[in-house]
């Protein structure tokens, strides 16, 4: 159309000035596009860049999209490098124009993309007082960026954090001081745009002096207009008069300066074309920040927002996750009238410009050689190393406690404090410093964990000691706070009242002093990276020096420009070396990282629906669910309550009796070791490990000479299942061991698969001849301590009582069975038994079986060689049929309505627990899943059939969400599952979803 024209004139400067070869591009390729193509280069859509099978529902619906109408921006989240670079790849072939792909990248690309160099929140790069570094820091952010793909930066931060209770700016920003934040901000543009990355300066109009997160709730900024054009807006128009490519809106309310008091400014004309248009001269892309935040929707609905976001000038959409309806809605928008197609045109006309300035129009996919070469490249992780060191800065240091030897020669107390959960992992502080021969004593305390446990934890600590207190408080979407919680505040000002020897490292917000105001010694970090921690840790030791300084005030306490400067220090020739180091990680801090379900697509809310009805069944009274995928935990949920008759909670970080799932998680895997370590001849006799393992006459004693420790990890021993060696009348445990030792075979070895738990008791004390430790002593040190498995064992005294999940009220105790084993011949033979006894904690559980999934590894821990994994993870063939038949060394396999759900790869691994536990490992689809209940509460017979049912949708469901929808073709759903879907089908309830519905009506829900 003639206006449609005149719109791609004015763009391209006038109708007498010639296009540049980029705008030619531009221009020809608008005209080339239906309507609906030309509103999707306007659209970001969101994805993890995960491993995408050609036939998943995810990939087909990027197939038909892009088939359709295409992907205009693509926003990633990260995922394996390898696989990230050919998804964005063929991606590209098939898309009819140049993807743009963005990432938030104010941090760079290691996080994201494992093997990059970390670079240091904004706040950080100007501690080092050097604005060079920042500059490197874009440069090696373009560098990496461009070798993996992506083109767009949303970075740098250009607002000005002058509000220390900002809940979600903070170390985002360069500095309080907007004149610094120029410096900065323009120096880490500088060395994007100098190697082929766009920039976006964000989050027009500043988003510094709030105390509202926008994620949660529109944000109201200062009014007064001399303030706003002298502090807020002033870093915008610097990097306008820069040459910024992008700029994008908050969802931010001004309210009497702007046009429309309570209009957030990503729907506001004033500030797109009167502000930033008109006012500063920004010629670039105007992008919204997310559409599905709090600012937006508590106010408006999705196809208002749009409507009014595109009219007030944004040209690109970060949209609210409903790429197809967001793109039908503007279509149907502009056919109604509301938006004019010429607003479409001069919008996609600025997007397909940028994409010939970056070059897309020539080459859009990735020559892997070139990642290869540019990323994670020694000297570029060399330089990022440099800027977190000369970032570290000591704010307090009143009795120069990091500049004696003290540390080094008395013990220190170091406690790990989150302000969320946490996997219970050790930081990289605490390896460095045991690797430099520092005598520590740590202590993991998160959010979760009950006020008794912070109790305990300063009650062990003497008066007067040496204490370091890792600091992990950091900003958070949604979190709205930027302190600790006040029972943790509490804990931690109660111990610097006890000593004046208190080392604080801030892994986060450096204003954390302003809630500790006594503390002695403050080390600000601005963030938690394992980079970070171990600058940290070498500024503790004394082994480099710390330069950093304050790029904000802490109110009362330490002004803008703060940081005393120490050299190093170090004189201990033995551990004043990078000795510490060599051996440790540097890409992750946790080797299995907690992550948001949404950050990798992935939809949970069934789950959490199935969950809900297994809890109105009775199915059990509480637990918890933790699940993980390509090395991530997505799922990390707890549910209910301890018992049925009180209000005690569940928590992630309880601890639940395994029951049988002892069996693998600690004899298999001791039994594992000490074949490794050539100590466990799987074919050898088990009479010759213990002699004892004798029947009750001739015959039966030679029958048993054949059994070896095979037939005990295949339960093809020919042994008993069970017998009630409990109610024996003996005189020691001595004593009942000897009658486990004597029981029968049922039929001659290797013959059938008999479950047996009198084999796996057998296997527990072969371990304890060969090794001579108890069985829990031996998993304790070879497998739990490694692994960081910090709540997991046997007989769980030191565990405090209310972290313990009880169990059954039993007729034989006599007792609601809590903080002892449940089974009874594990009790009756001291709790510590090869078939039960063990307790542990989903996290911990997750860390054995992502060291599983690893092929024996985790992080820089190995505890089994690749080998061993693949000898006792595949089937063992030693019965031909049935479910025996799928059994590995100690593990089953699935099988028909197997416990694992319908999905599971025919290679998974799995095991149960009595008490109502379960864990399934799943190798081929790199999947794990651990539920934990107390399902035999109040009573065993609670547990039929709800808990079996129940079990089987939940671990379903955990699949479902990831995207699974073919089941395995072994598999089937129980009996339940297949009544109640015909029902539904036939279009009627089932009996739970009956009773599901009834309970909610009559609460008027």
């Amino acid at each position: 159309t003639i206006l449609a024209l005149s719109v791609l004139l004015l763009l391209a400067g006038c109708s007498s000035q010639k296009l540049t070869p980029e705008e030619s591009w531009a221009r020809q390729t608008l005209e080339s596009l239906t309507l609906r193509e030309k509103v999707a280069q306007m659209m970001v859509y969101h994805m993890r860049l995960d491993y995408l099978p050609e036939g998943s529902e995810k990939w087909q619906e990027i197939e038909t999209i892009l088939e359709d109408e295409g992907i205009g921006v693509l926003h990633v989240w990260g995922g394996p490098l390898g696989t990230a670079v050919e998804t964005l790849n063929e991606m590209q072939r098939r898309s009819k124009v140049p993807i743009m792909v963005q990432a938030d990248l104010e941090y760079g690309l290691n996080a994201r993309f494992p093997g990059g160099t970390h670079i240091p929140w904004p706040m950080a790069q100007t501690a080092t007082w050097d604005p060079e570094l920042a500059y490197e820091a874009g440069r090696i952010t373009a560098i990496e960026g461009r070798a993996v793909g992506i083109h767009l930066a949303l970075a740098p931060v250009a607002d000005v954090n002058n509000n220390p209770f900002n809940p979600i700016i903070n170390t985002r920003a360069y500095s309080e001081d907007p004149d610094q934040v120029i410096t900065y901000a323009s120096a880490f543009l500088k060395g994007m745009q100098e190697h082929g990355m766009a920039g976006t300066a964000k989050h027009f109009p500043g988003h510094g002096d709030t105390e509202t997160d926008s994620h949660s709730k529109l944000a109201v900024i200062p009014s007064d207009s001399a303030r706003l054009w002298d502090i807020e807006l002033k870093p915008f128009k610097a990097l306008v008069d820069a040459g910024v490519e992008v700029a994008m809106v908050g969802h931010l309310d001004a309210g009497d300066f702007q046009y429309e008091p309570g209009v957030p400014s990503s729907l506001s004309p004033y500030w797109l074309n009167g502000i930033l248009r008109d006012e500063m001269g920004f010629k670039g892309v105007i992008i919204t920040d997310n559409m599905g935040m709090g600012g937006i929707t508590n106010h408006y609905t999705d196809r208002s927002a749009l409507i009014k976001t595109i009219n007030a000038g944004s040209d690109l959409i970060i949209q609210n996750y409903d790429y197809r309806n967001s793109v039908n809605m503007v279509i149907e928008a502009v056919t109604d009238g509301m938006i004019s197609e010429s607003r479409i045109d001069e919008a996609a006309y600025r997007i397909l410009t940028l994409k010939a300035k970056l070059g897309l129009h020539k080459r859009r996919t990735v020559d892997f050689n070139l990642t290869r070469h540019n990323y994670g490249h020694g000297a570029n992780l060399e330089k990022g190393a440099e800027i977190v060191e000369k970032s570290i800065t000591l704010v307090r240091d009143r009795d120069s406690l990091l500049l004696n030897d003290a540390i080094r020669h008395e013990r220190v107390y170091c406690i790990d404090l989150y302000d969320r959960a946490h996997s219970d992992s050790p930081t990289r502080v605490e390896r460095i410093l045991r690797g430099a021969n520092v005598k520590l004593t740590n202590y993991i305390l998160d959010i979760d964990e009950p006020q008794q446990r912070y109790d305990e934890v300063s009650a062990a600590i003497p008066d007067s000691a040496i204490i370091l207190i890792n600091a992990f408080c950091s900003i958070h979407m949604n979190k709205d706070r930027i302190f600790f919680p006040q029972h943790q505040q509490e804990f931690v000002n109660g111990l610097s009242a006890r000593s004046e020897r208190v080392i604080l490292v801030s892994f986060g917000t450096p204003y954390l002093l302003y809630a500790f105001p006594d503390i002695q010694t403050y080390l600000c970090a601005y963030g938690g990276r394992s980079e970070v921690q171990e600058a940290a840790a070498k500024a503790i030791l004394g082994l480099s020096a710390v330069s950093g300084r304050l790029p904000v005030t802490i109110p009362g306490i330490a002004p803008h420009g703060a940081g005393i400067q120490v050299k190093p220090h170090a004189v201990d020739t033995q551990t004043a070396t990078d000795s510490p180091f060599e051996d440790l990680p540097s890409e992750i801090t946790d080797p299995l990282p907690l992550v948001d379900p949404e950050e990798m697509d992935y939809d949970v809310a069934k789950v959490m629906t199935v969950m809900r009805r297994a809890l109105d069944e009775n199915a059990w009274p509480g637990g918890v669910l933790v699940a993980g995928k390509d090395g991530r935990i997505f799922l990390n949920e707890y549910f209910g309550t301890h018992t049925y008759d009180d209000e005690m909670g569940t928590y992630r970080a309880d601890v639940f009796d395994l029951a049988s799932v002892s069996k693998v998680i600690g004899t298999t895997s001791a039994a594992m070791k000490l074949y490794e370590e050539g100590r466990l001849d799987l074919d050898t006799a088990v009479v010759a490990y213990l002699p004892e393992f004798q029947g009750p006459d001739s015959l039966q004693t030679e029958w048993k000479k054949r059994v070896t420790p095979r037939h005990l990890l295949t339960h093809t021993s020919g042994l008993l299942p069970f017998q009630r060696f409990y109610t024996m009348e003996a005189p020691d445990i001595t004593a009942r061991f000897d009658s486990v030792f004597q029981s029968p075979l049922d039929t001659l070895p290797g013959i059938e698969y008999v479950y047996s738990d009198i084999g796996m008791i057998t296997l527990g004390k072969v371990i304890e001849r060969i090794t001579g430790m108890g069985l829990d002593e031996y998993t304790r040190t070879a497998i739990f301590e490694p692994l960081g498995m910090e709540s997991t064992g046997y007989t769980p005294t030191l565990i405090p009582r209310d972290r313990i999940v009880p169990t059954e009220i039993s007729d034989w105790a006599g007792e609601l069975i809590h903080g002892y084993v449940h089974d009874e011949n594990s009790h009756s033979l001291g709790g510590v038994t090869g078939h039960a006894g063990l307790f542990s904690t989903g996290l911990d559980l997750a860390r054995y079986a992502q060291m599983i999934l690893n092929d024996g590894i985790l992080g820089d821990v190995r505890i089994f060689q690749p080998e061993t994994i693949e000898l006792f993870l595949q089937p063992a063939g030693i019965v031909e049929e049935g479910y025996g038949a799928t059994r590995t060394l100690g593990w089953g396999g699935p099988w028909e309505d197997s416990s694992g759900g319908i999905y599971v790869d025919s290679n998974a691994v799995g095991h149960t627990g009595y008490t109502g536990t379960s864990v399934w490992i799943d190798p081929g689809n790199q999947i794990f899943v651990i539920l934990l209940t107390n399902a035999v509460h109040p009573h065993r017979s609670w547990k039929y059939p709800n808990y079996f049912d129940w079990r089987h949708l939940v671990h379903s469901a955990v699949y479902e969400s990831v995207g699974f929808t073919e089941p395995n073709p072994g598999l089937e759903w129980s009996e339940r599952w297949i009544r109640e879907r015909e029902l539904e089908g036939k279009g009627k309830l089932a009996h739970w979803q009956y009773k599901y519905w009834l309970k909610r009506h009559k609460k008027g829900r």
